[in-house]
């Protein structure tokens, strides 16, 4: 039976802390994948709905949305998504599949209105 040291069970082990390094880096990458909120891009029809998930911290940690009617919302964001999802809420944008390697859920901007119709509240959610 042929002796094996050590040593020689390096480079098998060194390859798989490697590989597992650039995993995670790749995966703290996309999920701090951030970008500037802007409306003319939010708005954009060829844009994919990933670049609104990545726009919506800066948006919300913005206060943009604060007070605005339902007009300042439709000027700023465009049209709410038609969707039967969030019985309730009064106004819903898909920002696109959650974040993450196994993307299985969607995440939403919810807008909710006062009684006056001025936003009082929104926030991010996945179904």
């Amino acid at each position: 039976m042929a002796y094996r040291s050590f040593r020689d069970n390096r480079r098998p082990v060194a390859r798989a802390v490697g590989l597992g390094a650039v995993v995670i880096s790749v995966l703290v990458l996309a999920a701090c994948d951030r970008g500037a909120f802007e409306a003319a891009a939010w708005q954009d029809a060829v844009l994919s709905t990933r670049d609104r998930a990545r726009m919506a911290p800066d948006l919300i940690a913005s206060g943009r949305l604060d007070g605005l009617d339902r007009a300042g919302v439709i000027q700023l964001l465009g049209e709410p998504t038609a969707t039967d999802k969030f019985a309730g809420s009064d106004m819903i944008y898909v920002l696109g599949p959650e974040r993450g390697l196994l993307a299985i859920d969607h995440q939403w901007l919810l807008i909710e209105l006062d009684r006056n119709g001025r936003v009082a509240a929104y926030r991010v959610v996945e179904d």
